[in-house]
C-alpha cells in the first residue's frame, strides 16, 4: 500500500462540494436524500432492516433514533479512512475532522451530543477494522510519526496463512502479538457490553443514562462494520462455491497458493490490500452504480444554494432567505424567542466570516454574500507551511491564515443551535395538538439555515486542502494499478487487491450472496451482544468468543455452529 493509499478520501469529501452539479436546486425536504451520501447500505447490508428483525433491550423497541446511533458507529469506520498517512502528511487532522463532521451532520441530521464527530470517535485508518490486508502499508515506513494511533510497519508473519485455520494471520490469529480483526471486534463488543450494562444495571443514580446507551449502540455499530465486511471483502463466497463443486470459480489467489486443510487441498481465505485505485472503487463506487455520484451532486447543490439563498438581496422580514424563513416558522411556536435571537446572532457571525473571506480572497470564488461570482478555481501556488516537509503540516490551512483549531469553536455553536432547535421544538409541539406538522417544516428550514451559516467557514477549508491533496494523484493511481493483477501473474500470491476481490457494488455478480452472508452474520451477532446488556451474569468472554466464530474457512465449518451453517446456506 502506498504512502497515499487513503489520501484521497479527503479529496472525495472535498469533491462532495467541488463537483459542478447538474441537479435541481436544493429545496425544502431534500436533506433526507442527502443523508444517503454514505452509500454504504448496499455495501454493508441494510442495518435498519436487520436490527428490526432481532431482539432489542428489555422494555425497548428498535426506534429510528436507536438504529441511527448504531449506524453512526458503523459510518465513522468508513470515514476514519480519511485520517491516514497520505492526508496527515499534507493537512492537519483537525481539518479532516471538520469536513467529516459536516458530512455526518448531512447524513444523520444531528452533529452534537452522541452524534458529534470527536477525534476519539473518528479515530484513524486501521486495516484490521476493515479486514484489510496490511501488506506494504505506508510503503513499509513507520506511519506512527504522523499519528501514534496509526499502525507500525508490517511483519511478514502477519501476512502468512495460519495452517490451523486456513486464514491469513491478520484476520484472527491472536497468538502473534499483531493487530487482528477478531481482536478489534472483541474490543468493540466488550466496550458495547460495558456501557450497555451501565445503562441497564449501573449503580444507583447512573442507571438509565442515555449517554451510556448511545455509546453502547455506537460501539455495537463499529464492531458490526467489521463483521459486515466479511462476506464482501474476503474470498469466503468464492471458497463456498468451490466447496459446492464449482471449481471453475476463481479464488483470488495464485494457482499455486493452495494449502492442505483437514486433508483437503483448498485455497486460503484472504482479503485485499487497499491502495489508491481501491480507494476510488470502495468510496466512489463503480460507474454502473450511479449512487454515490448523484449524492455528491446533491451535497454540492445544498451548500452552494444555501450560500446563494442567503445573499443580502434575498434577506428581510418575511423574505425567502434561510434566516428569515426560519424566524417566520419559529414565531409560530410559543416560547422560541431565545432561539430567534440566537439565530440572528449566528447570522451576524457568519456574515462577518463571509466578509473576511471576501477581503482575503478565500471565499469569493464560490460566489460570496458580497456578490462574488464564478465557479471553483484552483488555489494559487504557495510555499509549504512550516513543518510540512517530511512530517505533519503546520497548524495553518495552506494558502490561508486560518488554523482549523480556531474554526471548530466557531462552527460548534451553529451545530448546537440546529440540534437545540429540533429538540426544543419537538418537546414544545408534542404538547400542543395540531402543531405536529410544524416539526418537519422547522427542521427543513433550520437545516437550510445551518448550511448557509457553515459555508463561509467550511468552503475555504475544502478549497485549500483539496488543492494540496490533488497534487500527485495520478502518480499514486498509476503506481497502485501495477499491483491489481498480481494474483494472476504470480502463481503463489495470496495478496489480491481490494478492488479486484471485493463484492461491495451492485455490478459484481456475487454482491447478492455476499449481502446474504452479511445478514446471517448480523442476525447471529447483534442479539448476543444485546442479550449481554440485559444479563450481567453472562460472561463477556463467552459472548465475544461466540461472535468471532464468524471468522472461519468454509472447509472448517462446524455443522453444530449456527452462524457457520447460516453463512454457508
Amino acid at each position: 500500500m502506498g504512502v497515499s493509499s487513503k489520501y484521497l478520501l479527503l479529496v472525495a469529501i472535498a469533491i462532495l462540494v467541488l463537483l459542478p452539479s447538474g441537479a435541481d436546486a436544493f429545496g425544502a425536504g431534500n436533506i433526507a436524500s442527502i443523508s444517503k451520501i454514505e452509500g454504504k447500505n448496499w455495501r454493508h447490508g441494510d442495518i435498519e432492516d436487520m436490527l428490526a428483525t432481532v431482539a432489542c433491550l428489555k422494555g425497548h423497541k428498535w426506534k429510528s433514533n436507536m438504529i441511527k446511533r448504531v449506524y453512526f458507529g458503523n459510518w465513522l469506520r468508513d470515514y476514519s479512512q480519511a485520517v491516514d498517512v497520505g492526508t496527515l502528511a499534507k493537512v492537519q487532522a483537525e481539518t479532516i475532522r471538520v469536513l467529516v463532521w459536516v458530512l455526518s451532520f448531512m447524513s444523520f441530521g444531528y452533529a452534537t451530543g452522541e452524534f458529534e464527530v470527536t477525534a476519539e470517535r473518528l479515530g484513524v485508518y486501521r486495516p484490521e477494522e476493515h479486514i484489510d490486508n496490511p501488506k506494504d502499508y505506508a510503503d513499509n515506513e513507520d506511519a506512527r510519526k504522523y499519528d501514534p494511533r496509526l499502525r507500525g510497519p508490517v511483519s511478514e508473519a502477519e501476512l502468512a496463512v495460519d495452517p490451523h485455520t486456513g486464514m491469513k494471520n491478520y484476520i484472527a490469529n491472536e497468538q502473534g502479538g499483531w493487530a487482528t480483526s477478531s481482536g478489534y471486534v472483541k474490543f468493540s463488543f466488550a466496550r458495547a457490553i460495558h456501557f450497555g450494562r451501565l445503562y441497564t444495571h449501573g449503580p444507583s443514580g447512573q442507571r438509565g443514562r442515555e449517554e451510556d446507551l448511545a455509546e453502547a449502540l455506537r460501539c455495537l455499530g463499529q464492531g458490526l462494520h467489521c463483521l459486515e465486511d466479511y462476506g464482501a471483502h474476503t474470498n469466503y463466497t468464492e471458497l463456498v462455491l468451490r466447496e459446492l463443486g464449482y471449481t471453475n470459480v476463481f479464488p483470488h489467489v495464485g494457482v499455486q497458493a493452495g494449502i492442505t486443510l483437514q486433508g483437503k487441498h483448498v485455497f486460503p481465505l484472504v482479503t485485499g490490500t487497499f491502495g489508491g485505485v481501491d480507494f476510488f472503487h470502495s468510496v466512489l463506487g463503480e460507474a454502473t452504480d450511479h449512487i454515490t455520484q448523484s449524492e455528491i451532486d446533491e451535497v454540492n447543490t445544498a451548500l452552494v444554494d444555501a450560500v446563494s439563498n442567503n445573499a443580502p438581496g434575498k434577506r428581510g422580514p418575511g423574505g425567502s432567505d434561510p434566516c428569515g424563513g426560519l424566524i417566520d416558522a419559529l414565531k409560530l411556536v410559543p416560547g422560541t424567542g431565545s432561539l430567534i435571537q440566537e439565530a440572528q446572532n449566528l447570522q451576524a457571525a457568519s456574515d462577518a466570516q463571509a466578509a473576511a473571506n471576501t477581503r482575503s480572497g478565500g471565499y469569493d470564488d464560490y460566489g460570496s454574500r458580497a456578490g462574488g461570482q464564478g465557479g471553483y478555481q484552483q488555489p494559487p501556488s504557495f510555499s509549504a507551511p512550516p513543518g510540512s516537509v517530511g512530517g505533519p503540516p503546520g497548524p495553518d490551512i495552506p494558502g490561508t491564515n486560518t488554523d482549523p483549531a480556531t474554526i471548530i469553536p466557531k462552527i460548534y455553536p451553529i451545530l448546537v443551535f440546529r440540534d437545540n432547535v429540533v429538540r426544543s421544538i419537538s418537546a414544545i409541539v408534542s404538547k400542543i395538538p395540531g402543531l405536529e406538522k410544524l416539526i418537519d417544516t422547522i427542521t427543513e428550514k433550520v437545516t437550510l439555515f445551518v448550511l448557509s451559516l457553515l459555508a463561509p467557514f467550511v468552503l475555504p477549508i475544502i478549497k485549500s486542502a483539496s488543492g494540496q491533496l490533488k497534487s500527485g494523484s495520478s502518480a499514486v493511481i498509476d503506481s497502485a494499478a501495477k499491483h491489481q493483477f498480481e494474483v494472476w501473474t504470480i502463481p503463489n500470491s495470496t495478496n489480491p487487491t481490494h478492488s479486484m476481490l471485493s463484492k461491495d457494488h451492485f455490478s459484481n455478480v456475487l454482491n447478492a450472496p455476499a449481502g446474504q452472508v452479511a445478514v446471517a452474520i448480523l442476525q447471529y451477532v447483534a442479539p448476543r451482544v444485546i442479550y449481554a446488556w440485559d444479563h450481567p451474569d453472562v460472561p463477556v468472554d463467552q459472548v465475544l468468543n461466540d461472535c468471532v466464530r464468524v471468522f472461519h474457512h468454509p472447509t472448517l465449518r462446524d455443522p453444530r455452529c449456527e452462524v457457520h451453517v447460516n453463512m454457508f446456506e
